[in-house]
């Protein structure tokens, strides 16, 4: 009998034996002992150009969020398998940095992702107004750490935003914690591939991704550098309370001697050393002018104490 890919197996841990009731569903697990959960949908909590997201009350006051996917609007020979493949290996490599693939379920018409849920949500519904340089570079070691696993592993995580709600950004007190997650369009690659999809959010797209490197080229080739620059757009927004590029052609003038002006009001919050030398880094127009995760984790401005330690007991906020 053929041995199942690695891939195939982690799928197959995490499905959920389910039973679809009226407004919840009722799962039966298996370990440490059998026993049955009863899982009622609340109140829709996100949306997604192919999903919705649920809050979910269980047992013990427990909840999560579920993210329903409709199998009905993609092509049946579409693998959707690869966001629970690669949900389940990050979480069973370090859940405090991306946020804990819960187990998956499905019927004919649809896929539910079961996932930790945040009270405090994601990012950006906590952004009004400019957070405190501390606070930047604990969040940058944070989401730093995460993408040098996923890099390290082959993976590219390729829409690295905030999501879309609150227009600025508000400080947090520290201690607080972030996660990567929203794996959707994440894929696997290695040394010898190269990407090609045109996706992301398009204010926090490289280059690359976008063809401004390259006019010629309708879909222009790419490799996990563009997480780099994705995460460069958020530190700038988070420093400077701005959009670096609101609409997509900013990013052509940026790429074509205006960068220098697009950076001012970065290099007007920098006050201290080295710190918009960093972000500038992340934002080089070619991509082997970025610094790799790991190389951007031994920068002097991140060399702080507290940027690598894991808090306990503050804010808990995902980045998707």
């Amino acid at each position: 009998m053929a041995q199942e890919s690695p891939r195939a197996d982690i799928v197959k841990h995490y499905r959920l034996d389910t039973c679809f009731r009226e407004g919840s569903v009722g799962h039966t697990i298996s370990s440490p002992s059998t026993h049955k959960e009863e899982w009622r949908r609340a109140q829709v909590i996100g949306r997604g150009g192919f999903s919705v997201v649920h809050l979910e009350h269980g047992p013990k006051n427990r909840v999560r969020a579920v993210k329903v996917i409709d199998k009905t609007t993609f092509s049946p020979a579409l693998d959707l398998t690869r966001e629970l493949a690669i949900m389940g290996f990050l979480t069973e490599h370090r859940v405090s940095l991306f946020v804990q693939f819960l187990g998956w379920f499905e019927n004919s018409e649809k896929l539910y992702i079961a996932m930790e849920y945040f009270e405090k949500d994601d990012l950006r519904r906590h952004l009004s107004e400019r957070m405190s340089v501390p606070t930047a570079k604990l969040l940058a070691g944070q989401l730093l750490e995460g993408l040098d696993i996923m890099h390290r592993n082959g993976i590219a995580h390729r829409d690295i935003k905030p999501e879309l709600g609150a227009e600025h950004i508000r400080s947090f007190p520290l201690p607080f914690h972030v996660k990567l997650g929203d794996f959707g369009v994440s894929k696997r690659i290695s040394a010898h591939t190269m990407l090609r999809t045109r996706i992301s959010s398009r204010s926090y797209s490289a280059p690359e991704i976008l063809g401004a490197l390259d006019s010629s080229l309708a879909t222009s080739e790419y490799t996990h550098a563009v997480d780099i620059w994705s995460l460069g757009c958020v530190i700038f927004e988070i420093l400077t309370g701005k959009v670096l590029f609101p609409v997509e052609f900013c990013v052509w003038h940026f790429c074509n001697g205006k960068a220098g002006s697009m950076l001012e009001p970065l290099k007007e919050e920098m006050r201290e050393e080295g710190g918009f030398e960093f972000v500038g880094g992340m934002l080089s127009t070619e991509p082997m002018g970025r610094p790799s995760a790991v190389e951007a984790l031994c920068d002097p401005w991140l060399k702080v104490p507290e940027i690598r330690r894991v808090e306990e007991g503050g804010d808990m906020l995902a980045v998707r």
